[in-house]
């Protein structure tokens, strides 16, 4: 009894067809291509006929009795790209010929899937279906990646103003661990320079991850662009260059780092923005529930503390960011706290009053800040950390004022004791200008003897009768002297 035949597939594919056809080929000359012919078709699923018409016509492409597919030419793609990849308003347009489905199929044979979702979405969408090399670091801190990226999270400030905060992170290329972080309302260059200044140190609560790296490559934002975040790079030794627009690839790193914050933290938390909507709710019910910008800090300072100690890495083979870290050997160079202390800090212009300078809602004062009332100081400070601040006048340190309900008993005495020094200095000034106006203004009891004036001595300027001419030429009269001229005749009356 006969084998079945197989039902034939809805299409055999053209590399089935054309290997079929090569093997077919090379049996025909040993005699034996029946057999195979059979062989071909049942494993196929074919009819034995079509396999003889694809041995006979020597082309698996047009196996159909000689019937040709639909091609598109380049004319049907421009009017593919003027409809926006709407293969349906091709169609219309065309009158109706071909069918949709063949006209479909045509333009997927041409057009490959990154084409065909560019010319309907746009250049990001084409950018989807791209491949790209990675770029493996060989050992830690040869390459940090930075960028701001807002937080889809609501937080409430101290005056009541919902905002979404801004995140400025810098992340190991080699390890995956996150070196230092910022949060502000908006990004700008002190929250590039606080972040930076982060991840540097090493020093508790900072570190361990940290140090100065060999380059740092972050997009083209004007923040990172800035002078200032330009020149404490450079004055570190930093190789810190931006990378091309538009292309976020070059450091996915960190972009893989901003989607876990979103499934790892964010969808936890109140106030998260991309959490589905049941319902309507008024704002001053949603306010209610959010966190304060101190208290999301907080919280995503844990959470970068838990993701590099305890979240595995596939990137890693399931290492841990800490334990990659640690795991190599690769110098570190490390910057202690005071080289730092007034370079990588968010600034800001204050003027000094009597209570001495009133930043954050709050006072900071010192000692060094006695004598300066009414300057336009320059501030510098760490974002979220305003226990204290740098202080400098005309580009030179002045000294560090500290928020005065944190002050304590050693900071006020030593702010007295300057006061009482500035006094006693002023008073020694003053003692001294009136010893030397007694001096001078000394009461006396006789006229001072007259003072002789000498004669000044006669100072001879080079004249022409000093310098010899020679002889006087024969035709030449000399001049007659004073005592020689006569007088000139007496005026006669007109009358």
């Amino acid at each position: 009894m006969a084998e079945p035949r197989r039902q034939a597939p809805h299409h055999v594919p053209g590399e089935v067809r054309d290997a079929a056809i090569a093997a077919l080929s090379a049996f025909r000359s040993r005699g034996r291509l029946y057999e195979h012919v059979t062989l071909v078709a049942r494993e196929v699923g074919v009819a034995e006929r079509t396999v003889w018409r694809w041995v006979t016509s020597g082309d698996g492409a047009n196996a159909r009795r000689g019937r040709t597919r639909f091609e598109v030419t380049a004319e049907d793609i421009a009017e593919l790209a003027y409809r926006h990849g709407s293969v349906a308003a091709v169609h219309r347009a065309r009158g109706g010929e071909p069918s949709v489905w063949t006209l479909r199929r045509a333009f997927v044979r041409a057009l490959s899937p990154g084409r065909m979702a560019g010319l309907e979405g746009g250049e990001r969408v084409r950018r989807n279906f791209d491949t790209y090399l990675t770029r493996p670091a060989r050992h830690r801190n040869e390459c940090w990646e930075a960028d701001h990226c807002e937080l889809a999270i609501e937080v409430l400030l101290a005056d009541g103003q919902v905002i979404k905060p801004w995140l400025t992170s810098f992340l190991d290329r080699f390890s995956r661990a996150v070196c230092g972080w910022a949060i502000s309302g908006y990004p700008s260059e002190e929250s590039v320079l606080a972040a930076l200044r982060a991840a540097i140190l090493t020093e508790p609560p900072y570190g361990p991850v940290g140090g100065i790296p060999a380059s740092l490559r972050w997009d083209r934002g004007k923040e990172f662009l800035a002078d200032g975040v330009g020149s404490a790079a450079r004055a570190l030794g930093i190789d810190a260059q931006p990378l091309p627009p538009y292309a976020p690839h070059l450091k996915g790193a960190l972009e893989r780092f901003h989607e876990s914050i979103e499934t790892l933290l964010l969808a936890e938390l109140p106030g998260f923005t991309h959490a589905p909507v049941r319902r309507r709710e008024r704002r001053s019910a949603s306010k209610a529930a959010l966190l304060t910008l101190d208290a999301f800090v907080t919280c995503f300072a844990e959470f970068v503390a838990r993701y590099n100690a305890e979240h595995a890495h596939s990137a890693l083979d399931g290492d841990t960011p800490l334990e990659r870290w640690l795991g190599d050997d690769a110098l570190v160079v490390e910057m202690p706290r005071e080289r730092l202390h007034h370079l990588l800090l968010a600034r800001d212009t204050r003027v000094v009053g009597k209570w001495g300078i009133r930043i954050f809602g709050n006072h900071y004062n010192a000692a060094e800040l006695v004598g300066v009332v009414g300057e336009t100081v320059e501030v510098r400070f760490m974002p979220h950390q305003h226990g204290s601040i740098e202080v400098f006048l005309h580009e030179h340190h002045v000294g560090t004022a500290v928020r005065v309900d944190l002050i304590d008993e050693e900071e006020a005495a030593q702010l007295r004791r300057r006061r009482r020094e500035e006094e006693r200095w002023l008073a020694r000034q003053q003692r001294d200008a009136e010893r030397r106006r007694a001096r001078r203004f000394q009461a006396v009891t006789a006229a001072p003897p007259p003072i002789e004036e000498a004669e000044p001595e006669r100072v001879l300027t080079p004249s022409r009768s000093l310098i010899d001419h020679g002889e006087i030429p024969a035709g030449w009269v000399r001049p007659l002297a004073p005592d020689e001229v006569p007088d000139p005749p007496p005026r006669r009356s007109r009358r």
